[in-house]
């Protein structure tokens, strides 16, 4: 036999509804947020590893150079000296298929076996592997593609196509397609080495040499280091992937926290609903507590009834979740594109850690938002239970020291952020210790605001403006968890606007003074050289040009660009040095083995000028001494700025990226820019504006913060939920009270008024209790946050417009949300809410 205290819950629950879908909804959105951002970030790093382990192979090791790559006669001497054959070459560059950007990787076939054995794989779907070695060996251009690739582009064996590597056009032809259940080939084109090389422009040269070397062989290691030349250097293959991976570990973490703050909200909404549950039961609690129910059983209920509805609301959130996360990961990959490392990822990984994870948030939520309601209700002896006043009494008694107690968690949280150093977890923890003591001094800011203005609005209003803002203080129990529930998500608003607004603000800045050339080209095709430079600068027109060199060196601990500069005079003004003087540091850098280093690499390195930095170059490791530190907002933010000169005396490559040409004064850049498209007859140079290259870096900056947008508006729809649960339960919880105000002859439009008003009220005092919270919370993400993450440091620029147009918002929300109630209210029939039960 069910027991009676289990009845009356499943009794309570069918009579309510709504206000269980409401509970409901609020952890489902919650939870769906963060299952969705776990999802995605758990499947961009998924199809990295996967794409990275097609790559790799069975390598353990890589012999790699410096930008001008090793030579090939190095790997012939490996195989035919030291007898080594477990090594493989290759030759990776960046190709192009329409939209799609791709990984051209060259391989030996022969030599492949012993690590990826592309040819073992096409064996093994029924395939004929001595057809791919014929065509890779005699004919031009031929690939192989993974199935799924060659399908989603419409092509199959044997079909010609275009794709573009290294800006040129290339013929390929499909030979072969391999299967890639696990879609870990989805993102490469593979082409035999020498096609590779002619490609790439990197004919008797290689990317790198894959190495194996078995666990058991001790002196393998040591061997293979021997028989290398200087400036070639070996590296662990799972070190490389992990550094390169790592590198995005800040944006991913970012976006999580961004994914907790909804289920924070949410976790707002369920105390609002639980507590409003447990307070309409109130007569009930009493009464089951008179015929002898221990406290104990009833808190073990509503902590039942609460983890019951918790369970619902998670499984529903997974779902939501599971499909959310497809959405959003078209986002994170595209971010991850534009800021990090190419990967291709078509379809989510259900990981089950994310979903245990999604579980067990929504039931814990639930659970935390019911603990403290139940256990308070169920802690009067049973006369007290069954009187209203009570509850807003004990809510009254009680307001200072929950006060006080959300000032310690603040001071908690300053202490955090100061003693933490540069770690990024605990700088998000400060930040939601600061959001959970700002909710709890919150409620005391509601009760003094509604006294405050409880006079003007009875001069404003009458009395019915008067009972409305009174009101909200006088059910303090319910209005401030609907007000920090809206207010929360509020500042989130304000504070991911005022960052992203002063983060815009200075990369608008940044770009403005590095972009100090009129016009910026590149080659179309092929490589530029100093023939093609010296062409440029006797333009008619051009006053004076300046290039650039950007090359990656590969190092244990990560990526460093290294960009080799041979400025015009105009170009020195470009780089902003943050801690030394110009003309101090650009005469030593030009003429010394000297760097100016990045703010994120000195932040990150520990670097500072007067140290000097460790490179490999192409004649072996080399220290630089450092002159300076520059301003950078790059998306390859961790760089190393040397002169053409010094470039040129450690690294045996003469390739140019870029040429930067200033028009002079009386000459017009779209005319210079098209007489430089049609030089010798043929369109050799891609030429575009400094306009253009600005708003293009800009486009960039925008694309990845969508998905914030996106994650931060959720979190206000959480919240919005929030208050139209708690304005449901205001009425439901003062029907009396209106039914009485009906008989004394208040009219349902005035009824309905008085509720609109409390509903804005609400709104009103959520946005204005955000502003100070989105303000700190907007300079942690600023000055904490995003410099442990990325390095920068970002000047704090609050535009008033942010603020006023967020109290809107929040007097918006909460008017809306306010509308079914005050309806209902004003339709309710006052005989009936009078009718004792």
């Amino acid at each position: 036999m069910i027991p009676v205290r289990f009845r009356a819950s499943l009794g309570y629950l069918r009579r309510h509804p709504w206000q269980l879908a409401l509970a409901v909804i609020g952890i489902a959105v919650g939870v769906a947020v963060i299952v969705a951002v776990d999802l995605a970030n758990a499947s961009a790093r998924k199809a990295f590893l996967l794409s990275m382990d097609a790559v790799v192979g069975k390598a353990t090791h890589q012999v790699l150079g410096g930008p001008e790559g090793i030579p090939e006669n190095v790997y012939t001497r490996l195989r035919t000296e030291q007898g080594m054959n477990a090594i493989a070459p290759v030759v990776a560059g960046e190709a192009r298929i329409g939209t799609r950007g791709l990984t051209l990787i060259g391989v030996d076939l022969f030599a492949e076996r012993a690590l990826r054995d592309y040819t073992g794989m096409l064996a093994d779907t029924g395939g004929d592997a001595e057809p791919l070695f014929r065509a890779f060996l005699t004919e031009p251009g031929a690939v192989v593609l993974a199935a799924p690739l060659a399908a989603s582009l419409k092509l199959e064996p044997g079909s010609a196509f275009e794709l573009t590597v290294d800006g040129t056009a290339r013929s390929g032809r499909l030979v072969a397609v391999l299967p890639d259940e696990e879609q870990r080939l989805g993102g490469l084109v593979v082409a035999d080495i020498a096609t590779a090389q002619e490609w790439l422009g990197r004919t008797g040269r290689l990317s790198r040499i894959d190495v194996r070397i078995e666990p058991d062989d001790e002196g393998a290691l040591a061997r293979l280091e021997a028989a290398l030349p200087p400036g070639l250097r070996v590296l662990g293959a799972a070190g490389r992937t992990q550094a390169t991976l790592d590198m995005s570990a800040g944006f991913m973490t970012n976006l999580s926290a961004m994914s907790l703050l909804a289920l924070l909200v949410g976790l707002f909404l369920v105390m609002n609903s639980t507590s409003f549950s447990v307070l309409q039961r109130r007569p009930l609690i009493g009464t089951l507590r008179a015929l002898g129910v221990t406290r104990r059983e009833l808190v073990s209920l509503l902590l039942a009834e609460s983890a019951v509805i918790g369970l619902v609301a998670a499984a529903l959130g997974i779902a939501l979740g599971v499909a959310l996360g497809e959405r959003l990961l078209d986002l994170v990959a595209r971010s991850i594109n534009d800021l990090y490392f190419r990967v291709t990822v078509t379809s989510v990984a259900v990981e089950p850690a994310s979903l245990l994870k999604g579980l067990v948030a929504g039931v814990g939520a639930a659970l935390a938002g019911a603990a403290i309601p139940a256990w308070e209700a169920t802690g009067y002896r049973p006369r007290l239970a069954l009187a209203r006043s009570v509850l807003e009494e004990r809510a009254r008694r009680a307001l200072p020291f929950v006060t006080l107690a959300g000032l310690v968690i603040i001071g908690a949280a300053v202490v955090v952020l100061v003693v933490s150093g540069r770690n990024l977890v605990a700088g998000l923890a400060a930040v939601f210790m600061l959001i959970s003591g700002f909710s709890l001094c919150a409620p005391l800011f509601v009760r003094v605001a509604s006294t405050a203005l409880a006079p003007l609005a009875r001069r404003l209003g009458g009395t019915v403006a008067r009972m409305a803002v009174a009101g909200v203080g006088a059910s303090l129990s319910r209005s401030g968890i609907a007000v920090v529930a809206l207010a929360i998500a509020v500042s989130a608003t304000i504070g991911v606007s005022v960052m992203v607004g002063s983060f815009r603000a200075a990369v608008v800045d940044w770009l403005d003074q590095s972009l100090q050339a009129d016009l910026y080209a590149r080659a179309k095709q092929g490589r530029i050289d100093e023939a093609l430079v010296a062409g440029v600068a006797s333009q008619d027109g051009v006053a004076a040009v300046s290039t650039s060199r950007r090359v990656v060196l590969e190092e244990a601990d990560g990526r460093t660009w290294l960009v080799a500069l041979a400025m015009a005079p105009g170009s020195y003004a470009g780089i902003e040095l943050i801690d030394a003087e110009p003309a101090a540091v650009w005469p030593a850098w030009e003429s010394r083995d000297a760097v100016v280093v990045s703010e994120p690499y000195a932040w990150h390195r520990g670097v500072a000028p007067g140290d000097v930095v460790r490179l490999p170059t192409g004649r072996g490791p080399r220290e630089f001494a450092v002159l300076a530190t520059y301003r950078s907002y790059d998306a390859n933010a961790s760089s190393v700025l040397v002169s053409r000169r010094t470039f040129d005396r450690w690294f045996d490559d003469d390739g140019i990226d870029s040429i930067g040409v200033y028009v002079e004064d009386d000459a017009r850049p779209e005319d210079v820019a098209a007489a430089l498209r049609r030089r010798d007859g043929a369109t050799l140079l891609e030429v575009e504006s400094n306009a253009g290259l600005r708003a293009a870096g800009l486009d960039v900056f925008d694309r990845t913060f969508v998905i914030t947008d996106v994650l931060y508006w959720l979190a206000l729809g959480v919240a919005f939920v929030g208050v139209l649960s708690a304005m449901l339960a205001l009425q439901l919880e003062r029907a009396r009270e209106i039914a009485t105000l009906r008989a004394l002859g208040m009219t349902p439009a005035q009824v309905g008024g008085m509720l609109a008003a409390q509903t804005g009220l609400l709104g009103l005092l959520s946005g204005l209790a955000a502003l100070p919270l989105g303000i700190v919370m907007a300079w942690v993400l600023i000055v904490v946050i995003n410099r442990r993450a990325f390095g920068w440091r970002i000047e704090m620029l609050v535009d008033p417009g942010i603020l006023a147009s967020s109290v809107l918002l929040a007097v918006v929300a909460a008017l809306l949300a306010g509308v079914y109630p005050a309806w209902r209210a004003g339709r309710a029939s006052p005989a009936l809410a009078m009718r004792e039960e």
